[in-house]
């Protein structure tokens, strides 16, 4: 059986395309006489996030209509409980969901990888010849090596990457500051294992995986309706897989997220590598997971049906994307007129401003957004900078318009966390007006209500801090 692969171009709206196309029976599931049908599906989004959208933009859709709504799963986020007790996760399937010990997560499993750097830390090669630790001089070192070290054993628990990997990274000749490093990894090859027995307990991403395998086993023995997976890469082996799967099912779909269809074919394939043109593999293309994922699938490009019409800037995010190994053809694409007909076309509502610093920056973004909002449209701002998100949204608030914030905000930067870290600073005392900068640092990201305090080695120096 064909696989059943669709896509979303990247300038259409994404869940109000997916349910469209799951009403009008474009996926090759009819709900559209039944308002039942729908129960029997089972869509699995990216996030939990994406499942909570998914539920709000159903309600939009329906407009006042009933409907009882589809299973809606997070595809990290498998219920074992389902796995275990569905009719058909008989067996090993249910014995292995059952058999899986907790995961060992949070701040438990951070202390605990502390506590090993901390005894690391204190070994002979470590302290040197003077006896003073080369690092992780203090506990808040300590932690923050943990937290480091926890991440990479996520991704290579993720990546399925084996430990022995790490004995071909560093050749003898290199420096023995480089052996040390890889002395430190043996925390978690060595000895972390060796607490999750004592513990019995599991990985977390290990857990994960493992619960994703279960899943994928069950639908492969008997699907119970309808099941679609949108908006997910396959960026994690253990997604893919379900994914490949699930396109291999009698009743199953994949809708994907803005496939790159604008792009030559020789350049496509040169996102995976070509040996034979000296060219390396690119995992930094966004388009990297999904090639991958098409080819595990057994699905051409070309196979791909789309479920809207691209109506954007598709193509010219293709070319400013091409693969570094055939970006010859911009002189080619640059002399083209149709091309470059659709390049002005593509670009014709873009504006550019050169802020002059920081504040004009959050000024003229926030002018921006205040404009939409009174035209009674949409916008949203999209930046990696938490700094210059927080800026704005305080912008905002000063004529009343308060941001939905997706990435969300960490305790430490709310009004509470603010006040208790000034509050820890003067209770615990500072050294050389450690406390009035800390003070000014939190003035500066976020002023508001201004509080005097210090601390006994500050007290000739009272600092006014701000907290939120």
């Amino acid at each position: 059986m064909t696989p059943r692969v669709f896509n979303i171009p990247a300038s259409a709206p994404f869940l109000p395309t997916l349910i469209k196309a799951l009403h009008d029976g474009k996926l090759g599931f009819d709900f559209a006489d039944d308002p039942l049908a729908l129960s029997s599906a089972t869509l699995y989004l990216p996030t939990r996030r994406a499942c909570r959208l998914m539920r709000e933009a159903f309600l939009d859709e329906l407009r006042g209509d009933g409907a009882i709504l589809p299973r809606i799963v997070a595809i990290g986020d498998i219920d074992e409980d389902e796995i275990a007790f569905a009719e058909s996760a008989g067996g090993g399937i249910a014995a292995d969901a059952l058999a899986l010990p907790p995961a060992l997560g949070g701040l438990e499993r951070k202390l605990l990888l502390t506590r090993l750097v901390m005894a690391w830390s204190q070994s002979p090669e470590v302290r040197g010849a003077t006896g003073t630790p080369l690092v992780a001089q203090t506990p808040a070192a300590a932690s923050a090596l943990a937290d480091d070290l926890a991440r990479l054993m996520d991704d290579m628990t993720t990546r399925n990457v084996p430990w022995e990997r790490l004995d071909e990274l560093v050749p003898d000749e290199f420096d023995t500051f480089w052996q040390l490093t890889l002395r430190f990894l043996q925390i978690a090859r060595e000895r972390w294992p060796e607490v999750l027995h004592e513990a019995q307990r599991i990985e977390p991403m290990a857990r994960r995986d493992a619960l994703i395998k279960a899943e994928t086993a069950r639908l492969a023995r008997k699907p119970d309706g309808p099941v679609i997976v949108a908006g997910s890469t396959g960026s994690i082996p253990a997604t893919a897989e379900l994914i490949a799967a699930i396109a291999r099912l009698p009743h199953g779909a994949v809708v994907l997220p803005g496939l790159d269809t604008d792009l030559d074919e020789e350049s496509w394939r040169l996102i995976a590598g070509d040996e034979s043109k000296g060219a390396a593999t690119a995992p930094g293309h966004p388009q990297f997971a999904m090639q991958a994922l098409l080819t595990r699938m057994g699905v051409k490009r070309d196979a791909v049906v789309a479920l809207a019409p691209a109506r954007g800037r598709e193509r010219l995010i293709s070319e400013a994307l091409r693969p570094a190994d055939a970006t010859e053809k911009w002189r080619a694409n640059a002399a083209d007129a149709g091309f470059t007909a659709h390049m002005t076309a593509a670009l014709h509502n873009v504006s550019m401003i050169e802020a002059a610093n920081p504040e004009e920056e959050t000024l003229a973004i926030a002018v921006a957004l205040r404009e939409a909002v009174q035209e009674n449209k949409t916008a949203a701002l999209v930046t990696s900078d938490r700094a210059l998100a927080r800026r704005v949204a305080a912008a905002l608030g000063r004529w009343d318009i308060t941001a939905e914030d997706s990435g969300g905000e960490a305790l430490a930067d709310t009004s509470a966390g603010v006040f208790a870290r000034l509050a820890a600073l003067v209770d615990g005392g500072c050294a050389g007006g450690a406390c009035a900068d800390a003070g000014r640092r939190s003035a500066h990201q976020r002023p508001s209500t201004a509080i005097a305090a210090t601390c006994a080695s500050c007290r000739s120096s009272s600092s006014s801090f701000s907290a939120s």
